[in-house]
């Protein structure tokens, strides 16, 4: 019977050896992956995390236009960020366990537990893209409350605090939807975010 059961065992954890022997070669491809991972929640996710700022009242939380109430695209880029996390946290599992059965006497399968660890590490790179991007728009808002107040001071108008962020808000809403529909979105507001002088159209310098 102790000899069935060791066969059995060695049926199941043979044909693993022989595929993670077979990584010598590719056993990095899932690590670099990460990167790809941080742009896509840079790039495709943050309206997610505006979504909850924009409830917060956050002024320069700007959401794209695809991303109307209710859009069913929050669902499919929840499911997406999902899917492209557990992928990437099972293939880099699948790394340490080459790296088990390659450089130590541990066995090949406590590699797969690191999906845990990999699948928190995807949390903390969202936060760090989503952050990364709510810092940008941050100083493009900025930048435009700045010119709000300047105008105002300009034309000798004695206007309060809430009407020149609403002066902002407006201004900054309306190009952002201009620079949005010819495709320029991200060159604008890494624009309006990089500048530290208040130009009179900064739509004309990205063109």
């Amino acid at each position: 019977m102790a000899e069935f059961f060791k066969f059995r065992q060695n049926n199941y954890i043979w044909p693993s050896m022989q595929f993670l022997a077979r990584l010598d070669y590719v056993f990095w491809i899932p690590l670099v992956l990460w990167v790809p991972l941080f742009f896509w929640f840079m790039r495709c996710s943050y309206p997610l995390f505006f979504k909850k700022m924009v409830k917060k009242g956050k002024k320069w939380a700007f959401m794209p236009e695809k991303f109307g109430s209710n859009s069913p695209r929050f669902a499919v880029t929840r499911a997406l960020n999902l899917l492209f996390s557990l992928v990437l946290a099972s293939g880099c599992s699948v790394s340490v366990a080459w790296a088990l059965n390659k450089f130590t006497q541990v066995p090949a399968v406590y590699g797969f537990a690191s999906v845990a660890v990999f699948l928190v590490l995807a949390i903390v790179l969202y936060r760090l893209a989503v952050g990364k991007v709510a810092v940008i728009f941050q100083s493009a808002y900025f930048l435009e409350y700045r010119r709000a107040h300047y105008e105002s001071d300009s034309k000798g108008k004695m206007q309060s605090e809430a009407d020149i962020h609403n002066r902002a808000i407006w201004s900054f809403t309306k190009k952002l939807r201009n620079a949005e529909s010819h495709g320029r979105l991200w060159e604008y507001v890494n624009a309006m975010a990089r500048t530290k002088k208040i130009p009179p159209d900064i739509l004309a310098e990205v063109y």
